[in-house]
C-alpha cells in the first residue's frame, strides 16, 4: 500500500470515527446544556446500595411532574471529614448547593446551621400541595412526618422553627450469618436475650480456637463500636436519665447533658454510666483486636467474609449488606437483658428504644440557593406519599412519610412503640466530648483497659471539655438569635401596610416565640457555665 493511500484511509477512518462520535453525543448522551431553564442540586452522604437508586426515582418522577426544572444528585463519599470539609469549603465559597444533607452530630459543624440554612416553618405549617388525593391531602406538612419532625425542631438553629425535611426513619438491628450460625452451634435459633447472646459468643470464641478459624461474635469497628456503645450506654443510663428529665419532656437534648454535668448531676463515675461502660467493654471483647483503627467498610468487609458471625448496625447499612452477602442473613432486634441480669440488672428499667423514635436523613435549605421556591418544592415532593413510597422501593430503606407502603422484605427493620427513651447518650454529646471519648477509648477496650481507668481518664478531661461545648452552643444560639429582632421588626411595620395579609402576624409570632426560646435557653446555659466557673 503506497503512503497516499494510507493517508486516505487514516484520514477515513479518523473521520468515520468523529461522526460517529457527534452522532451519539447528539442522539444517545446527555445534552451537554440542559434544556430545562432551572436545574438544582442536592448533595448527601448516602452512597451505600440503595439510596442513590431511591432518590434518583424520585427526581425522575419528579422531573415528569415539573419540565421546567432539572434536578442534579450529587454524591459525596463520607459522613466524616472528606464531607465537613466539602460542605464548609463550598458554603464558605458561596458554591453550595441549593439542599443539602446535614446532621447535628458532624463533628466541628455545630456553627453551620446557623450562618447557612434557612428556616421552612411556613411551609411545614401548610398542607403538602403533592399529597392532594391522599389521607394527608389536608394535614399540615410538619404532620405528615411519622416523627413530626421533632428531633429537627428540638435540635434547630432557632428552638421551634423548622430547618429539614427528612427521608427515611432508621433503627438498629443485629444482622447475622445464618450460614455461620448454624455451622457454629448446629442450629439457626437467634439469641431472645442478652444472656442468650453471651452464650453464643462463647462458642464462637470455642468455635475459633477448636478451628483455628479468625473468627469473632461480632465484626468490628470504630464506627459500629461507636452505634452499640451508644445504644447500650442509654440503656444502661435509663434510670439516670427520667432523673435528670427534669422539664418532663421524657427527653434529654445535649445541652440538657452538658449543663446536668455541669452541675454535679452525672459524671463517668456514676454507676449508671459505669454499667454503661462495662457492657461496652463486653461488646468490645467480642471484636477483632485493633477494630478502633478501622471505619465501618472494614467491620462490613469482615461479615461479609464470614468471618464474624454478627454485626450491629443502623438499617441504613442493611440494603448493602443483605445484597452484597453471599449467605442468607437474618435481621433481629438486639437481644436485651433481663432484669436478672448481673451487669444491667440492677439498674434496668426496660426494654430501650432500638429505633422507630426518629426521621432522619436531614436535607436542609441553603439560604444562598439561587432557586428557593423550586428547591422547596422539591422537598415537599420528596417528602410527599408518592415520593416517600418511591423512595422506599426504590433503596430498601424505611419510609419517614405517614401512609407509606414497608415492603415485606424489610419489615423487620420496623420498631414497635415498646421501648424507653430518655435520651442520655453521655459519650456523644458535644464535638470536644465525642474526641476526648476517641482518644481514650484504649483505656476501656482490650485486655489491659478497664471502666475504672477509662472513667478516670475522661474525668480528668471532662471539665474543661463539658466548658467548650457547652460555650459552642451559646455561640451558636447567638448567630441564630441575633438577625431575627430586624426580622420581627420589618414584618411588624409591613402588617401595618398591608393588613389584610393573614400570614404577616401568624410569621411574626412564630419569630417572637421562637426568639423568646432561644433567649431562655441562652440563658440557662449562661447561667450554668458561670454558676460553674473556669476548671479549677
Amino acid at each position: 500500500m503506497n503512503r497516499r493511500l494510507r493517508n486516505r484511509l487514516g484520514w477515513a477512518v479518523f473521520l468515520g470515527g468523529y461522526a460517529l462520535a457527534v452522532v451519539w453525543v447528539f442522539t444517545r448522551s446527555t445534552p451537554i446544556v440542559s434544556d430545562r431553564p432551572i436545574t438544582i442540586r442536592v448533595a448527601h452522604w448516602q452512597i451505600e446500595r440503595g439510596p442513590p437508586a431511591g432518590l434518583a426515582a424520585i427526581i425522575r418522577r419528579y422531573e415528569q411532574l415539573n419540565p421546567r426544572v432539572k434536578v442534579e444528585q450529587v454524591l459525596v463519599p463520607g459522613g466524616g471529614p472528606i464531607y465537613r470539609q466539602w460542605l464548609r469549603s463550598n458554603l464558605v465559597g458561596g458554591t453550595g448547593v441549593d439542599l443539602v444533607e446535614y446532621g447535628i452530630w458532624l463533628d466541628g459543624m455545630s456553627d453551620v446551621p446557623a450562618r447557612y440554612f434557612a428556616p421552612i416553618t411556613k411551609e411545614m405549617l401548610e398542607p403538602n400541595p403533592y399529597n392532594r388525593g391522599t389521607a394527608l391531602e389536608h394535614v399540615p406538612w410538619v404532620q405528615t412526618f411519622k416523627d413530626g419532625l421533632i428531633s429537627q425542631q428540638v435540635n434547630a438553629p432557632v428552638p421551634g422553627q423548622f430547618y429539614a425535611a427528612t427521608l427515611t426513619e432508621a433503627s438498629l438491628r443485629l444482622f447475622c450469618n445464618k450460614t455461620l450460625m448454624r455451622e457454629i452451634t448446629g442450629e439457626e435459633k437467634m439469641p431472645a436475650t442478652l444472656e442468650e447472646l453471651r452464650a453464643v459468643a462463647e462458642k464462637v470464641r470455642a468455635f475459633a480456637a477448636r478451628t483455628g478459624r479468625p473468627v469473632y461474635p461480632m465484626a468490628g469497628s470504630r464506627d459500629n463500636a461507636e452505634w452499640v456503645a451508644e445504644f447500650l450506654m442509654q440503656g444502661g443510663t435509663m434510670q439516670m436519665s427520667q432523673r435528670n428529665d427534669r422539664n418532663g419532656t421524657l427527653a434529654l437534648s445535649n445541652w440538657d447533658e452538658l449543663g446536668h454535668y455541669l452541675e454535679g448531676r452525672w459524671s463517668f463515675r456514676s454507676p449508671e454510666v459505669r454499667v454503661g461502660l462495662e457492657l461496652m467493654k463486653e461488646v468490645g471483647g467480642d471484636m477483632k483486636p485493633g477494630f478502633l483503627q478501622s471505619l465501618r467498610d472494614a467491620a462490613t468487609q469482615e461479615f461479609l467474609r464470614g468471618d464474624a458471625l454478627f454485626i450491629f448496625a443502623g438499617t441504613w447499612d442493611g440494603t448493602s449488606l443483605r445484597s452484597l452477602a453471599t449467605f442468607p442473613v437474618e435481621v433481629i432486634r438486639y437481644p436485651h437483658p433481663t432484669p436478672g441480669d448481673p451487669v444491667i440488672g440492677r439498674y434496668y428499667f426496660g426494654r430501650f428504644a432500638d429505633g422507630g423514635a426518629g426521621t432522619m436523613v436531614e436535607i436542609y435549605l441553603n439560604k444562598q440557593s439561587a432557586h428557593p421556591k423550586e428547591a422547596i418544592d422539591f422537598l415537599r415532593f420528596m417528602s410527599s406519599q408518592e415520593g416517600s413510597q418511591l423512595f422506599t422501593d426504590n433503596s430498601g430503606w424505611l419510609p419517614a412519610i405517614i401512609g407509606t407502603r414497608t415492603p415485606e422484605a424489610i419489615k423487620a427493620y420496623e420498631t414497635p412503640h415498646d421501648g424507653f427513651s430518655f435520651g442520655g447518650a453521655y459519650i456523644t454529646i458535644g464535638s470536644t466530648i465525642i474526641s476526648k471519648v476517641a482518644l481514650n477509648m484504649h483505656e476501656l477496650d482490650g485486655p489491659q483497659g478497664s471502666v475504672d481507668k477509662f472513667a478516670e481518664a475522661m474525668e480528668a478531661v471532662m471539665p474543661e471539655a463539658v466548658r467548650a461545648d457547652l460555650q459552642k452552643e451559646v455561640s451558636n444560639r447567638f448567630l441564630a438569635v441575633r438577625p431575627q429582632d430586624v426580622q420581627i421588626m420589618a414584618l411588624g411595620a409591613l402588617s401595618l401596610r398591608r393588613p389584610a395579609d393573614p400570614d404577616l402576624p401568624v410569621a411574626r409570632e412564630l419569630l417572637e416565640s421562637s426568639q423568646t426560646q432561644t433567649e431562655a435557653l441562652l440563658l440557662q446555659m449562661k447561667l450554668q457555665l458561670e454558676r460553674a466557673g473556669p476548671v479549677k
